[in-house]
């Protein structure tokens, strides 16, 4: 029975890795990316295409390896559990989100925050669920990609495991964002159509039974908006206006204070 059981779980560690390679593989977009990604920001920046992300995440794989290896051999910190961690927590978003994966991967009482939570720590796997899908239902097409040589593991003098990494998001913005609480009382961001590639930074801490305790992601919100054209240029006369309007509450924020 010892050998069925060590057989059974080789034959589904190789399954696992196998559906892997075919979504490092995958297409995921509606429509080819455009050359360029710009809407109302003040330069245009090449758009990474599908193969070059596909390419760039494998590479990253690569790397989280190495810099895992030289923890565990060098360093005496066993981190190895980091490349199986990540590999399953990439696939949960492969296609939308898979709700399945993740208890394993996420301490029960998880604590996260993002920019669309207002500051509020979301507690708890429900909570980070309904959080990730309220991107899929904005972005169908929406993927993650893991960028080489802009990630960092510190181990603390106590063993916690900490990651910081810089992705890109990309997918066509169909549908409205929902923000906190992500149920149809949101306040939500409105959909353009535009094509994003959003730069954003993940700070994960991990507790000693290998799986996320609290997080946080980190991305420009003015640089969103404007990507997508929901706000002007900053050359704009709208813009400026806007800008000039915020100086009212400033200054009735400054007499608050005086008293």
């Amino acid at each position: 029975m010892a050998g069925q059981g060590a057989s059974e779980s080789a034959s589904g560690t190789e399954e696992f890795e196998a559906r892997l390679q075919r979504a490092l593989d995958r297409r995921r977009l509606r429509k080819p990316a455009p050359r360029f990604v710009q809407g109302n920001r003040s330069y245009g920046q090449r758009a990474l295409g599908e193969d070059e992300l596909n390419r760039l995440t494998r590479q990253w794989f690569l790397e989280l390896e190495e810099q895992t290896s030289f923890y565990s051999e060098k360093l005496g910190h066993d981190i190895m559990w980091l490349n199986d961690w990540f590999k399953k927590y990439w696939m949960a978003w492969d296609q939308g989100v898979d709700e399945q994966a993740l208890p394993e991967l996420l301490a029960p009482d998880v604590e996260y925050k993002d920019p669309v939570s207002f500051g509020r720590p979301m507690v708890g796997i429900q909570a980070f669920i309904d959080y990730n899908q309220a991107f899929f239902d904005a972005i169908p097409d929406w993927r993650y990609d893991l960028l080489p040589g802009q990630f960092f593991i510190n181990v603390t003098r106590d063993g916690e495991v900490r990651l910081m990494g810089r992705y890109v998001g990309t997918g066509f913005w169909e549908k409205p964002l929902r923000m906190y609480p992500f149920d149809k009382s949101a306040p939500a961001m409105p959909a353009t159509g535009a094509f994003m590639q959003a730069p954003a930074v993940d700070r994960y801490h991990f507790n000693t039974d290998r799986q996320l305790q609290r997080g946080e992601t980190m991305w420009d919100a003015f640089e969103a908006m404007q990507m997508s054209n929901l706000l002007p240029s900053d050359r704009s006369p709208v813009f400026r206006a806007l800008v000039g309007a915020g100086s009212v509450g400033a200054a009735a924020q400054r007499l608050i204070r005086r008293r």
